[in-house]
């Protein structure tokens, strides 16, 4: 059955088609696609893989065995660049799910804090707050993804963290056949619409642990592309039982330096060389097959968090930095059906620089900052409370009351330590630039307070609703009538 969420869209594409509900005109070919999209735009899954060069996807899985492969295929992709902004994963992926950059979100350290997805609400917030009858899911091994979404009054419905497995990429594994479980479940209840948020771990511990340049970076691309066309086939095998079409993004947080000549040497990322600042989008947008295949040369990752919430009909915010993808006329005019797609993206990726030195400089000096307080925390405190506590769970005689005794100094000093040095790197940060521009939008209002209760004529009469213009738009074509009936 239709549900009315599709009839209204169906309606206001009509307009969009049509040229009368909005200034936005599709592209030429794109009419008939664009309604089929509109009306099937009822689940969206957002894939993540941290730290991952797109060339080294083109090198390692562009074959059939390989999901990043079959995405390929299924939708449009862009190899893209973050230069002019931060490289860490946690400033990124900020980005990614609130749709602004870091001189308004102002995340400069991978050590978590509240506040900015406050001020700037994530995708998950958005969602909930807008549409709470949307079923929306977390799957993550990393606590960032999961404390993001318990966030804010609307936290996503379904937050999941995987904590088995002995490394990351058995941790890679669980998530997949967790998203597997999630996205098969939806089929015993096609009337919900779900968005999903699944997150793979393990290229960028094998860039940090080895460089991007290594054989265990090979592996860890090759393995998470494994992964998603297990994650891809759940997705085919629910649309085959359901017929509804889900929209897919896959994107990454960063690139990684590559260092060919030193390939067990790296620093990893946060600073601004061509293999740092690349990132890539691949977008399958539900019913468009008519670009499968292609290349965009406009999309950027900020566009992210605006395209989930057109898909869902939510409104945009004024001061997102990104626009939808599937309404943007700049990113549609921006696709391109290359002759040999692997090439045109290498070649995109092969015109990717440096920025001015002076920006160059400013974010060097942020990253250094801003990952001290993280660095200080991950590689000196925690591993030092982590050694002492295996002699306190020994109980070894006067040993482990001693280490006891030393992990309550280390928590007491310490811990204000790395807080002083994040809070200095976070001023660094906003003397750089990072955090200094101020949401036109407030805060969400808290839940209940915005609460409607005037009823359907209040409504009415408030002119809270307007139908949409529909020109000359042929409406029954658009709407599958026999299905409202029946």
């Amino acid at each position: 059955m239709t549900s009315i969420k599709k009839v209204l869209c169906g309606a206001a594409v009509a307009g969009l088609v049509a040229g009368t509900g909005s200034a936005v005109q599709a592209q030429v070919g794109l009419s008939a696609v664009t309604a089929d999209w509109m009306l099937a735009a009822e689940n969206v899954l957002l894939l993540g893989t941290d730290g991952t060069n797109l060339d080294k996807i083109l090198e390692y899985a562009y074959n059939d065995d390989s999901g990043f492969k079959m995405l390929m295929d299924r939708g449009i992709t862009a190899a893209t660049s973050m230069i002019g902004h931060m490289t860490m994963s946690t400033p990124s992926w900020s980005t990614i799910l609130t749709g602004v950059w870091d001189d308004k979100h102002g995340v400069v350290s991978n050590i978590y804090r509240p506040e900015p997805y406050t001020t700037w609400p994530s995708v998950f917030n958005l969602i909930e707050y807008n549409k709470p009858e949307i079923e929306t899911t977390v799957i993550s091994g990393r606590g960032l993804f999961t404390e993001i979404a318990s966030t804010g009054g609307y936290p996503a419905d379904n937050i999941i963290g995987i904590s088995g497995g002995s490394t990351s990429a058995e941790m890679d594994e669980l998530v997949a056949q967790e998203t597997i479980s999630r996205i098969l479940a939806t089929t015993t209840n096609p009337d919900i619409s779900n968005f999903m948020f699944a997150y793979q771990s393990q290229v960028d511990h094998a860039g940090h642990s080895y460089g991007g340049g290594s054989d265990e970076y090979m592996q860890a691309v090759i393995n998470v592309g494994a992964n998603l066309k297990q994650i891809l086939e759940a997705v085919a095998q629910a649309e085959a039982i359901t017929g509804d079409r889900w929209t897919i993004i896959l994107t990454t947080d960063h690139g990684h330096q590559q260092n060919p000549d030193l390939p067990g040497f790296s620093l990893g990322h946060g600073f601004q060389s061509p293999n740092e600042t690349s990132s890539f989008v691949m977008f399958s947008l539900a019913g468009n097959e008519a670009q499968a295949g292609a290349q965009n040369l406009a999309y950027r990752t900020v566009d992210i968090t605006p395209t989930i919430l057109q898909a869902f009909g939510i409104p945009m915010r004024p001061d997102f930095d990104g626009t939808p993808m599937q309404l943007d006329p700049r990113l549609l005019d921006s696709t391109v059906f290359p002759d040999d797609l692997k090439q045109a993206l290498q070649d995109a990726i092969n015109s990717f620089g440096y920025p001015n030195i002076g920006t160059e400089i400013m974010l060097g000096l942020r990253a250094l900052a801003g990952g001290a307080g993280y660095m200080l925390q991950s590689y000196v405190l925690n591993p030092m409370l982590n050694y002492l506590q295996t002699l306190v769970d020994q109980d070894i005689f006067l040993v482990s009351g001693l280490a006891e005794g030393a992990q309550w100094v280390l928590r007491t000093v310490g811990e204000p330590v790395v807080h002083v040095v994040a809070e200095l790197g976070r001023a660094v940060g906003y003397l750089t630039g990072a955090g200094v521009i101020a949401p036109i939008d407030g805060p969400l209002p808290a839940p209940g307070a915005a609460e409607y209760t005037g009823g359907l004529d209040a409504l009415l009469a408030d002119n809270t609703f307007v139908a949409p213009e529909l020109g000359d738009a042929d409406l029954p074509a658009l709407l599958d009538v026999d299905a409202l009936v029946g």
